[in-house]
């Protein structure tokens, strides 16, 4: 693809280097749509519910819990089995910052190109809806192994009609995410145009690293493989700032739905901090209730939080312009970083 024609990451490179800036644009192959793990893991407990039903409650067992497990790996964000589907080519662009050191943590910024989070509906009643419904799909998923091992051991006999229901709506639930897990087009993210104007600060602030990619979180989980020498146990800042956007700023507290993490406290108070400083002053606390890039961070080990824009401010409340946005992220990328105290979590 050339850019500047279906290619905003190509865009950005030509502006990085017309700026002398150094980066490193990494090329590597994720897993592509549809996902594979979540459907399988259903699908297995589908089967183990089936195998329950028809009296064969060790080998319900045995599956049970290998799409239990499936399933919660899957939402803490680590996907087994998608690498067993399709893939395809990715490209991100990495803008190299001050590593970490013994007295220091690196901060990175990550900033999509395209604002998934917030373009694609999961604010919406619907998608809240679904989410309920996967949540409890995964509940019933863990309890399959819990009565299928009580059957095995006699210590109740088997329920072959609670069997046959529990995996009729596992099968469904299975085929619902694989059919619905792609995200709608997402909206373009202001915040990319500030890439090019970013690797200016100095000492005695440390250079954040910047992270640019679509907005696949599986890109996210490339970056902190790679860079994981660079970034060890460092903090990330997710940026998501919606083209045409008009609600109020938000930072995330709580990230995840099945096993959400909490933000740290040292992290979350220096992002609102920067934020006062340059004007976003009473920024709302969000709890993301899906997965996130700040959620895959968070399961590697990294402190994490989003910054985004609401979908749509309450009657009368002003909205996040977008220089507050940029001047915002510029407060984070300046501050001093002395997080290298551990927080609890907000």
């Amino acid at each position: 693809m050339r850019a500047g024609k279906n290619d905003p990451i190509g865009d950005i490179e030509m502006e990085l280097a017309r700026r002398k800036t150094v980066f490193v644009r990494e090329r590597f192959r994720v897993p592509a749509f549809p996902q594979i793990s979540p459907s399988a893991g259903f699908l297995l407990c589908a089967t183990g519910a089936l195998l329950l039903a028809s009296g064969r409650p060790a080998s319900s067992f045995l599956l049970g819990i290998s799409g239990a497990l499936v399933l919660v790996l899957s939402a803490c964000g680590f996907s087994p089995l998608d690498w067993l589907g399709p893939k395809e080519r990715r490209s991100v662009l990495v803008v190299p910052g001050t590593p970490s050191g013994e007295n220091r943590k690196a901060l990175f910024l990550a900033i999509p190109v395209c604002c998934r989070m917030t373009s694609s509906g999961f604010f919406s009643r619907e998608a809240a809806l679904r989410r309920t419904f996967s949540v409890f799909g995964v509940l019933l998923s863990l309890a399959l192994p819990v009565f299928s091992g009580a059957a095995a051991l006699l210590y109740h006999p088997a329920l072959p009609a609670a069997g046959a229901l529990a995996g009729a709506a596992l099968c469904l639930l299975g085929a619902g995410e694989w059919a619905g897990g792609k995200s709608p087009a997402p909206a373009r993210n202001v915040a990319a145009g500030w890439v090019g104007l970013s690797a200016r600060s100095t000492e005695p602030a440390a250079r954040p690293y910047i992270l640019v990619y679509s907005g696949d979180i599986a890109e996210v989980k490339f970056f902190l493989a790679k860079y994981r020498r660079h970034v060890f146990r460092g903090h990330g800042v997710f940026a998501e700032f919606a083209e045409g956007g008009c609600g109020p700023p938000a930072v995330s507290a709580r990230e995840g739905l099945l096993v959400p993490c909490a933000v740290d406290h040292a992290l979350f108070s220096m992002v609102r901090a920067a934020g006062d400083a340059c004007g976003v002053r009473h920024a709302r606390t969000a709890s993301l209730e899906f997965t996130t890039g700040g959620r895959i961070a968070m399961s590697r080990g990294f402190k994490a939080v989003t910054i985004f824009r609401l979908e749509a401010p309450p009657d009368g409340e002003a909205g996040l312009q977008d220089g507050q946005a940029l001047a915002w992220l510029e407060g984070i990328a300046a501050a001093p970083n002395d997080l290298t105290a551990g927080g609890k979590g907000v």
